[in-house]
């Protein structure tokens, strides 16, 4: 888990990161309960996760029946009891460039599959002039795997068992599907940031009973969470009918929601390491098809379409020859090297698009490791918002990305990857 705040300082587990992490999930999961009446969602949020501009999440200071009218301070205290370390502590040079890093690069195409996936903001290559005969981290301190810890959950509600109740299966549920689907601290996305929580049967007992059932969206952990959510909001419980294929719709929702959401476990088995070096290595495939022939280095000859299309042109003081960006469907912005940038703007304003894509490591109680695929199809950007190609030579060049050309890409490399 890289959780450190700068490269050079320290990884630190803390409790709001998980308490963030755990509220994102809840209202991902529970929002079609609430439909589009998003204010319910956020007061029913707040009631368990808190919230600090009135008493129900929305800043209006009231709720509206249902259960919906407590809010303020959470009643659900973590707190750290024992920070996560690896016994034998590593040494700085096995955190600096960790074995599970020096697997060999795949293919003619030479792509170190975990350095792709780590990103240039954490992954330096193999380098003669710079004196780095291994690959390395960018930031090395972080929590290694295998590193072990605990914290506590404690739910401080005494005048209201019932409510008590509902917030503990609530709060398990989330950190579950913080666990079982997400994770902590950077390029969580690519596949890092994996935790374990053991003990969540304590909180909710479907957790424990459901122990050997596979990560799907029909997992009865998530179907209780729909269960009590909607019998204390006075709510209808979703349909459980899955979502249309990836980018076949006509509307899509404006932020991630289980009723949008796809989810993809692989038949492929292996180590961590060795998963995701195969996952890096086909999607840089997929995003780079072009081989510009071997004058070029390895970094350099294998490009996206885009860059032909789009860059090569730009920079060469004329129009883009295509204005299609599927690049951009697996996040924005997107950097081609020092002289041009691909940006989502609203007006002034220059926004972020997280990839919608999250590629992750799932372990099951036998200790198999398989890869495990999801994706929340939800709208690129806000009303109004542009995508523009910006050089130092000319002025900004508009893109063209809408849902649908994002998600049937996202579907096209499904179909090739491990």
């Amino acid at each position: 888990m890289f959780l450190a705040p700068g490269p050079n300082a320290r990884s630190e587990l803390r409790m709001p990161g998980i308490r963030g992490a755990a509220r994102f999930w809840f209202r991902a999961l529970a929002a079609p309960v609430f439909g589009d009446d998003y204010g319910a969602l956020a007061r029913a949020e707040s009631q368990v996760f808190g919230t600090a501009n009135g008493a129900d999440g929305s800043g209006n200071g009231s709720g509206s029946g249902g259960g919906e009218a407590r809010g303020g301070p959470s009643p659900v205290a973590l707190r750290l009891v024992r920070p996560p370390v690896l016994d034998p502590a590593p040494s700085r040079q096995e955190l600096l460039s960790p074995r599970w890093l020096r697997l060999q690069p795949v293919g003619e195409r030479r792509t170190h599959g975990i350095g792709y996936l780590l990103g240039q903001g954490l992954f330096k290559p193999p380098s003669a002039s710079e004196n780095r005969d291994h690959p390395e981290l960018a930031r090395s301190h972080h929590i290694p795997a295998g590193a072990t810890g605990a914290f506590a959950v404690r739910v401080d509600i005494r005048d209201d068992p019932d409510f008590a109740a509902y917030v503990r299966e609530v709060t398990g549920i989330s950190l579950w599907a913080l666990a079982t689907f997400g994770g902590l601290g950077a390029r969580v996305r690519r596949g890092f940031g994996g935790v374990a929580l053991t003990g969540l049967e304590q909180l909710c007992a479907v957790i424990g009973e459901s122990v050997d059932a596979p990560p799907t969206r029909e997992h009865p952990a998530i179907l209780r969470l729909h269960e009590i959510v909607a019998a204390r909001h006075n709510r209808r419980v979703p349909s459980r009918s899955g979502p249309r294929p990836l980018g076949t719709s006509g509307a899509w929702p404006s932020a991630p929601t289980w009723a949008r959401w796809h989810v993809r476990l692989s038949e492929q088995t292996g180590t961590w390491p060795q998963l995701l070096h195969q996952a890096g290595f086909r999607l840089r495939e997929f995003r780079a098809p072009v081989d510009r022939g071997p004058g070029f280095n390895a970094y350099k000859r294998w490009v996206t379409q885009e860059y032909v299309d789009a860059v090569v042109p730009t920079l060469k003081g004329h129009h883009p020859n295509g204005r299609g960006f599927a690049i951009g469907s697996f996040g924005l912005p997107v950097v081609f090297g020092k002289d041009a940038e691909a940006k989502i703007r609203r007006g002034a304003d220059e926004l972020r698009r997280a990839s919608p894509l999250w590629i992750r490591v799932h372990q099951d109680s036998d200790g198999r490791c398989q890869l495990l695929y999801h994706v929340f199809e939800a709208t690129i950007g806000p009303a109004n918002a542009t995508i523009d190609l910006e050089t130092r030579r000319r002025p900004p060049e508009h893109l063209h990305l809408d849902e649908t050309l994002a998600y049937r890409t996202i579907a096209a490399f499904l179909r090739t990857a491990p």
